[in-house]
């Protein structure tokens, strides 16, 4: 692709919230990146305690979805945090630029997907939190990244995508290839209030021949085909 664009999870780690899987790149280890991209205010996606290590804060643009957010994010040394709304659209660098697509809310916050589109035109949908395949039906790209667990509360609705959504959310936005994210749910106390319904190696049984599914291992490099 024009540009080479990396997408880190914080490595979230508490005694009543654990990853669930191995630490393939601690924050302080991470190259020099275009920009961070946050979904929501959940812990497992916004981890403030791991991002203040982020090499390059006080340049690196971070981009949010919520005021209180941004706020709290320039009180530790990040600038250039800003909170985005759906449907803003900008340039990242020369050859990148980045739409803001609804994902849905926790609670009364409303959650952020990004969409990603090279001078090439190839084009990667980030959804990190979708919790549905309706809102992608607007938008088209060549890779996908969906959440894969179906993460739900023991009483209550489906928080997250589970793989048979995925699937057919990959193919609601026309990509050849999915990439599942959201997979790992580590056993911890706040575990026994939720429960999952699903893994990316259930996403790769359910694709068909038109759907490529990367079930990527931690830690490992992937790049997009030019």
């Amino acid at each position: 692709m024009a540009q080479d664009m990396r997408l880190q999870a914080e490595p979230t780690e508490r005694w009543w919230l654990r990853r669930g899987e191995p630490l393939g790149l601690r924050v302080p280890d991470l190259p020099p990146l275009t920009a961070v991209v946050v979904t929501n205010l959940a812990t497992n996606h916004w981890d403030l305690r791991a991002l203040r290590h982020l090499p390059a804060k006080d340049t690196t643009p971070l981009y949010v979805p919520t005021r209180g957010m941004a706020r709290r994010a320039r009180a530790l040394g990040f600038r250039r945090a800003e909170r985005l709304s759906w449907g803003r659209k900008l340039d990242l660098a020369p050859g990148l630029s980045m739409t803001v697509a609804p994902s849905g809310r926790t609670l009364v916050w409303p959650d952020n997907a990004y969409v990603f589109t090279t001078a090439g035109g190839r084009v990667v949908f980030f959804g990190g939190e979708m919790g549905e395949v309706a809102p992608l039906e607007r938008f088209r790209a060549d890779l996908a990244l969906l959440p894969v667990n179906g993460l739900r509360p023991l009483f209550g609705p489906r928080l997250v995508m589970g793989p048979r959504q995925a699937v057919a959310g990959a193919s609601a936005l026309g990509a050849g290839i999915l990439v599942p994210v959201h997979d790992a749910h580590g056993h911890d106390p706040l575990s026994r209030l939720f429960r999952t319904s699903g893994t990316a190696s259930d996403a790769v049984a359910l694709a068909g021949p038109e759907l490529r599914v990367v079930d990527l291992p931690t830690g490992e490099r992937w790049e997009l085909d030019a």
